[in-house]
């Protein structure tokens, strides 16, 4: 397959399974080397692929090479396999080959991408790096006699949901930074000059992340955050914000339960015990995204209803002939992925490379057979017309989803007075934990300004 092909079926692929954004600068021009961090397996650099804006070759570890479906999108992205002893310590010396690779692609102005930690994992933390980024950036720019140019720019990588269709991915683009700095370093000890490089890769890729020590800490803090910012107004209590205008405020929460370990444990004792009591009221209200109300008022409840009914009853028809064309690809790769029984970390990578796959070869199929028995005018009118009837089914499942949820938690308030006052208390408790530690160091973790909410 055509390389530009599949360069254009896995970006597609990969913002239909998950809902993309990005935030930061733009990725640099010229020879740079993208350093990433690695909680998704190949969704990650497709997931830069898609939002860079220019092509960028991907290293990934070579066992994926060899595998059907994942080695031909990862040659088709011009991908370069790393060898990795855990894989093949036979196999090691290739490693001279891939670096050689990846310097020639930096020094003919292209793009690169690496992740430094090694090896995709659902870790609620970074690992360590290891040092192969920054060796390909030094001597990439000492054998252009640091004449190069080249730029490293670290891109964050944050999932919600990651392993399931229509979770959220966003990618958060750092400032690039030049290597040519570490001339005089390299020169006098490579080996450490490798090794602040790395740091400085790691610290800024820290910036650009979530975490945590455990895992159970991303919820308390994404939940700590949804509803402060609710109670400060800058949600509203059933709002779904998007990840860019959230990550800023889960950063700054991420770091004051790092510091609060630190300096306060008793008190992050207190605020995890309250918002897992808080988490549990919610599960009981059937909330999954965003705050609960304490109320709800009849008028806004009618507008509310109205206006997405009509809203889904206008798209339904289109939605259906989408849902009914595109089940049989759809349930192929259900069925697959299930068999192939992949970890955690490469659950979405299979759902999107063997949906990719089937999903373009239903089309296909489907074209040829319309055109030989239609007219080829048909079937380009429908290999235009059955994708997007396929978008329509995914916006219309969306909001058929929120819409159902809103209304669950609706009529279980009418029922359930007692559970929405605790929710009230409790989240006038735990906001007012987060107040004190506000006063205390005098920093705002959600950014919201002074109590009054003036600028």
């Amino acid at each position: 397959m055509h390389a530009t092909i599949i360069r254009r079926l896995v970006g597609w692929a990969v913002a239909v399974f998950h809902d993309v954004e990005r935030t930061g600068p733009r990725l640099a021009s010229g020879p740079v080397l993208v350093t990433a961090n690695h909680p998704n397996a190949l969704v990650d650099p497709l997931v830069i692929f898609h939002t860079a804006g220019r092509a960028t070759r991907p290293l990934a570890k070579a066992p994926l090479f060899e595998q059907a479906v994942v080695g031909t999108v990862l040659q088709g992205l011009g991908g370069l396999p790393v060898y990795r002893r855990q894989d093949d310590p036979a196999l090691m010396h290739l490693n001279e080959r891939t670096f050689d690779a990846a310097i020639a692609a930096l020094r003919s102005g292209e793009a690169v991408q690496i992740y430094p930690e090694g090896q995709s994992h659902s870790e609620p933390a970074m690992a360590p790096l290891r040092t192969g980024a920054a060796r390909i950036a030094l001597m990439a720019e000492e054998q252009a006699g640091w004449g190069l140019g080249l730029r490293v720019q670290p891109v964050g990588l944050t999932y919600t949901r990651k392993h399931l269709f229509r979770g959220r991915a966003i990618a958060s683009y750092g400032e690039p930074f030049p290597v040519a700095p570490w001339r005089s370093a390299w020169e006098r000890d490579p080996r450490r000059a490798v090794a602040e490089l790395t740091e400085e890769i790691r610290r800024r890729l820290e910036r650009l992340t979530l975490n945590f020590e455990r895992a159970e800490d991303a919820a308390v803090v994404d939940v700590a955050e949804r509803l402060y910012a609710h109670e400060k107004g800058l949600t509203r209590a059933r709002g779904r914000d998007r990840m860019v205008e959230r990550l800023p405020r889960l950063g700054r929460f991420a770091r004051g339960l790092h510091r609060l370990r630190d300096e306060d444990p008793e008190r992050l004792a207190r605020l995890r015990r309250d918002v897992s009591r808080y988490m549990r009221i919610l599960g009981l209200l059937g909330a999954t995204e965003g705050d609960v109300p304490i109320g709800y008022g009849p008028g806004s409840v009618i507008r509310y209803t109205t206006v997405h009914a009509l809203l889904l009853a206008l798209v339904l028809p289109v939605a259906a002939v989408g849902v009914a064309y595109w089940a049989v690809p759809f349930l192929v790769t259900r069925h697959i992925v299930t068999g192939l029984r992949p970890e955690l970390d490469q659950v979405a990578t299979y759902k999107v490379g063997v949906g990719g796959m089937a999903l373009a070869a239903w089309l296909a199929v489907t074209a040829v057979a319309i055109g030989l028995t239609a007219g080829w005018g048909t079937a380009g009118l429908a290999a235009g017309v059955l994708p997007a009837c396929g978008l329509a089914a995914v916006a219309w499942g969306e909001r058929r989803a929120v819409v159902r949820e809103d209304l669950r938690i609706f009529l279980r308030l009418l029922r359930r007075r007692g559970r929405v006052t605790r929710l009230a208390e409790l989240r006038a408790e735990i906001v007012a934990e987060i107040d004190a530690v506000i006063d205390r160091w005098g920093s705002d973790p959600a950014g919201v300004g002074p109590r009054d909410g003036s600028a």
